[in-house]
């Protein structure tokens, strides 16, 4: 695995282990996360590394944890650094995010169509 550009308000770690998750077909203990995030790389990560940035993308709800016998094992909570994004702007400025998001696709008849038939399927 390659290192992954900083998206979503993520570090670079943050991303690394998010691509991880994104990729793993069941939820996933720290050693396994560190595991795979050590496959490729020169200088090891260190566990107690990886066990504090997926403790902190727990408190943030980009992913969900769940208690593994002594540990906790991690599934990622959101889809994607889009929706990572989206959650972190609607957080931070709730109501105005979403009035100025439909102003702008307001401009753009393409858009605005867009998001007409995304609200309609929901």
């Amino acid at each position: 695995m390659g290192r992954t550009e900083r998206r979503a308000g993520l570090g670079p770690l943050e991303s690394e282990v998010m691509d991880v998750l994104w990729q793993a077909s069941s939820t996933l203990p720290v050693r396994q996360v560190l595991a795979e995030l050590n496959r490729n790389r020169d200088a090891a990560l260190a566990y107690t590394t990886v066990m504090t940035v997926l403790s902190r993308l727990a408190e943030r709800g980009v992913v969900r944890r769940e208690r593994v016998g002594r540990g906790y094992a991690y599934q990622a909570a959101a889809g994607s650094g889009a929706e990572i994004a989206v959650r972190r702007l609607l957080d931070d400025y709730g109501e105005a995010a979403l009035v100025s998001f439909v102003d702008h696709v307001d401009g753009d008849e393409q858009l605005r169509a867009r998001l007409r038939r995304l609200v309609d399927e929901q």
